[in-house]
């Protein structure tokens, strides 16, 4: 089996570095994106196998960038995971039904980001 690609969207660098170095560690091909423009340049430009998506962007939202990513033939079967601080359950709501696959809040710690993203990995 190749090696899995994450595309790693947050505008905050210190987070987007830091899930790029633990992923790489553990064998994945990792890209990064820090607004919402570059986050659908990467994933247009690459396929990744699952989008890690932070809601807040620069330039477009992340739920932008997860509509537009579900309503093209291209990437629509990219699992999105939304990771946000938004924790409402209409934002919650808003975020599935601009088709992301899971949404899950901030804070959270790598192990259970690790253990979402083996999830739609290993199947």
């Amino acid at each position: 089996m190749g090696s899995k690609k994450i595309l790693v969207v947050d505008d905050e660098k210190t987070i987007y570095l830091y899930l790029e170095k633990k992923f790489t560690k553990l064998g994945y091909v990792v890209l990064t994106a820090s607004d919402g423009e570059e986050a659908l340049a990467q994933a247009f430009t690459h396929l990744p196998h699952i989008i890690l998506l932070d809601v807040k962007l620069p330039k477009l939202s992340g739920l932008d960038v997860c509509r537009k990513l579900k309503s093209d033939e291209r990437t629509k079967n990219i699992i999105v995971l939304i990771l946000s601080a938004k924790a409402q359950a209409g934002e919650i709501k808003e975020g599935l039904q601009a088709g992301a696959d899971r949404y899950l809040t901030k804070p959270m710690g790598f192990p259970e980001i690790l253990q979402e993203i083996r999830t739609y990995t290993e199947i």
